[in-house]
């Protein structure tokens, strides 16, 4: 599996820009207004910073940074407090350490900081990273949400975060593409309900995907087996609310069951996965849709695809094709029957 893309013409996220300097104070100072004080030297003295700081914030709780320092330099926050960081080194690395945990991280290995945990990073020279910023709070209610359960023990990633796990490959691609579409222009304006989605559903992803200290909660007993009764309920649900952007907490939130135990309820009486079942549903009301307004002027395909929640208009095309046999433009042009 790849790891995340890089322009070759432009920084990510250029159209961001907060600050680019030469300044150890300035660029210090700058960081710090958007993630916490920290120290900050140079690993060699007399070397030229090289710094800059892109962000982009996509709701309310996450934002996506692009950081670069140049030369190699010792970062030291100290406890973030109240939120956590996925960083990925685009290129070189650094050596994190966050509590008891080390890691040498990697374009292949991200790490995690727990806001709980004393932090101190090196980063070498030449190593822009790409930094996701998540709430803590937020990631918190996400993660009761899941468990439907209140958390009694602080949420500790495991440091290490490796990019190349095929359990991670949805979270790492989707990184990407909010990326590659935030460096493209406004596909996701920030508020929005689209940028919403895309934000519950990276941290339900984060949630379910990386190791972290409640991660065996939140796979449940494996041998738990719900009755179809819930199964049902959670169809309806999302059958009634399929233009709202659902995410799997809120599925299990309305059945009242964790992720885990729902998931293996829908594998065993639907013969797929809730998320599978929303997404069905979806495509159906876009084709409802677009044969409804067949040639009539007015909404466009993009249009319908985005109040359902399908932000990628090439991956909705192939899985509307996969459906229905045909391209989405061509059921726009048909006349309703």
């Amino acid at each position: 599996m790849e790891t995340l893309t890089t322009p070759s013409l432009s920084l990510p996220l250029q159209r961001y820009r907060l600050f680019e300097s030469h300044d150890m104070d300035e660029a210090r100072e700058s960081v710090a207004r958007v993630f916490c004080p920290h120290g900050l030297v140079m690993l060699r003295p007399r070397t030229e910073l090289d710094a800059c700081h892109h962000s982009a914030r996509l709701h309310r709780d996450v934002s996506l940074n692009y950081v670069q320092y140049g030369p190699g330099v010792q970062i030291d926050p100290g406890y973030l407090q109240d939120f956590f960081l996925l960083q990925i080194p685009l290129r070189g690395g650094a050596e994190i350490r966050c509590g008891a945990q080390y890691v040498e991280a990697t374009p292949r290995l991200a790490s995690l900081p727990s806001p709980t945990e004393p932090l101190s990073m090196r980063w070498a020279d030449s190593s822009p990273h790409l930094i996701v910023q998540l709430s803590r709070a937020a990631l918190i209610a996400r993660l009761e949400s899941l468990l439907q359960a209140p958390v009694g023990q602080p949420l500790v990633f495991d440091l290490g975060v490796p990019l190349d796990n095929p359990t991670l490959a949805p979270l790492v691609h989707f990184i990407d593409y909010l990326r590659l579409t935030l460096d493209a222009g406004n596909a996701l304006q920030a508020g929005s309900p689209l940028a919403e989605h895309a934000e519950a559903y990276l941290m339900a992803s984060l949630l379910m995907s990386a190791r972290h200290n409640h991660s065996r909660a939140l796979a449940g007993d494996t041998q738990r087996r719900l009755l179809p009764r819930a199964v049902r309920r959670a169809q309806e649900y999302m059958a009634a609310n399929a233009d709202l952007p659902l995410s799997l907490a809120d599925v299990c939130r309305e059945v009242g069951c964790s992720a885990r135990a729902l998931q293996l309820a829908f594998r065993q009486h639907a013969g797929q996965g809730p998320m599978e079942f929303l997404r069905e549903i979806r495509l159906d009301r876009v084709r409802a849709e677009l044969q409804a307004s067949a040639g009539v002027a007015g909404t466009g395909v993009r249009e319908v695809a985005q109040k359902y929640g399908f932000l990628h208009l090439g991956h909705f095309a192939a899985q509307y094709r996969a459906r229905f046999g045909e391209r989405p433009s061509e059921t726009r042009g048909l006349r309703a029957s």
